[in-house]
């Protein structure tokens, strides 16, 4: 074998294969918290690392929540070789101490930034520091810093300062894509347009926000008008859903003033439309209630199942009595996973048919959140239901139907 001639050809490959294997291995989608929704840019080294301290010890690593995500608050401008400064007030030992510790206690390291110049964080939460600390002209370099120096694992990039530029969204995605990959390290990608961008973000991200913020002002108590208006806007993005790649309904406000009704119908949506789990309250002040919601693990299997399928919308009685549905554990299976979800004022039934899932004859019934099996039901189930909840079903038939009635008709 000539060494001399082949070598290229050698290295091309062992590179392309050190790409593939950069890829993030997992099909499911993400489990984490991020600073956002509860801090806003009022976060520093402490703050996160009591954060990190409590994800590991409460249960909620144990439960699959790894990812701890760092949003805006910490830039401070760039140094004259245009290399990213950090607030050292904030962060006094900088940030590649924080990922080590953060993987010191078994989690993910995420990070924040902006496809444009200037951060959301200076545009709207009086930042100064994030003028110039977008990845706009500093692709590679940040890339290299975040990934390759630092060790993060998650990116999430926001688009105010891209908005400001009328930057063209794919172009820019693409590029901070493409430069992510050139560090060889496997990192989970996340757009944030505040809406769906097209068809081209599949090929491209891990997930990409669909919708606009769900909490616009930090710290303050979450309505369930933004939480609904999120799913409806998700209603028909399933078709974009695959494995590894989803509709990012944002962070959830679990566990930050709801009712816990309407946590239980939050957290069983966004499970059942295979949104990413982002949980956005203090660790540190967890209740057991919150607890006994956002570590129900058959409920976050319906999430996490490898399928990579988001729910459709079956029926919606006028869009208040809806029921919500998708297949388990392959397209061709006969499990289903069903979400009864009463958006009305007051205690209402409803009934799923198993004919609108797709099966025939006899199914056997599980209760996910009170983990118990309800038997054997000829061909629906009803259940009452109150005001804002639900009630969360794994659905095994033995029998397909085949479809009878198409959207044309």
């Amino acid at each position: 074998m000539d060494f001399k001639k082949n070598s290229g050809i050698i290295i091309s490959v062992i590179m392309l294969v050190q790409v593939a294997l950069s890829q993030p291995g997992s099909v499911k989608p993400l489990m984490g918290w991020a600073s956002w929704n509860q801090f806003g840019v009022n976060i520093n080294e402490t703050l996160l690392k009591n954060q990190a301290d409590a994800m590991a010890t409460s249960g909620l690593s144990a439960a699959g929540f790894k990812y701890l995500n760092i949003d805006d608050g910490f830039f401070d401008g760039r140094n004259t070789d245009g290399t990213l400064k950090i607030n050292s007030t904030k962060f006094p030992n900088g940030m590649k101490y924080l990922a080590d510790y953060f993987h010191s206690k078994g989690l993910k390291a995420g990070f924040y930034s902006e496809a444009g110049a200037n951060t959301c964080g200076f545009k709207y939460s009086g930042q100064p520091g994030g003028v110039g600390g977008g990845l706009y002209n500093h692709d590679q370099q940040d890339a290299d810093l975040f990934f390759y120096t630092w060790g993060f694992d998650f990116l999430k990039v926001d688009y105010c300062g891209a908005q400001d530029l009328k930057l063209d969204e794919e172009t820019r995605y693409t590029a901070i894509r493409k430069a992510i990959d050139n560090t060889g390290r496997a990192v989970n990608y996340n757009v944030c347009r505040w809406q769906f961008p097209g068809t081209w973000v599949t090929k491209v991200a891990d997930s990409w926000r669909m919708s606009t913020d769900i909490n616009f002002t930090p710290g303050s108590t979450p309505k369930w008008a933004n939480i609904t208006s999120i799913i409806d806007l998700n209603t028909y993005l399933a078709a974009f859903c695959s494995q590894g790649h989803y509709n990012d309904m944002d962070m959830l406000e679990v566990g930050r003033g709801l009712t816990a009704e309407e946590d239980r119908s939050h957290f069983s949506m966004w499970c059942i439309l295979s949104a990413p789990l982002v949980l956005g309250f203090d660790m540190t002040k967890m209740s057991a209630s919150t607890k006994e919601i956002v570590t129900n693990s058959e409920v976050i299997a319906v999430n996490q199942d490898t399928t990579g399928l988001q729910a459709h919308l079956i029926t919606d009685n006028g869009s208040t009595l809806q029921v919500w549905a998708k297949n388990l554990n392959g397209k061709q299976s006969m499990e289903r996973a069903v979400v009864m979800f009463n958006r009305s004022d007051a205690t209402a039934s409803i009934t799923v048919k198993w004919s609108d899932l797709g099966l025939d004859g006899a199914a056997i019934v599980r209760n996910l959140w009170t983990k118990t099996d309800l038997g054997s039901f000829a061909s629906e189930y009803t259940a009452s239901i109150p005001s804002h909840g639900v009630v969360m079903l794994k659905v095994v038939g033995t029998k397909a139907k085949l479809k009878e009635v198409f959207e044309a008709e």
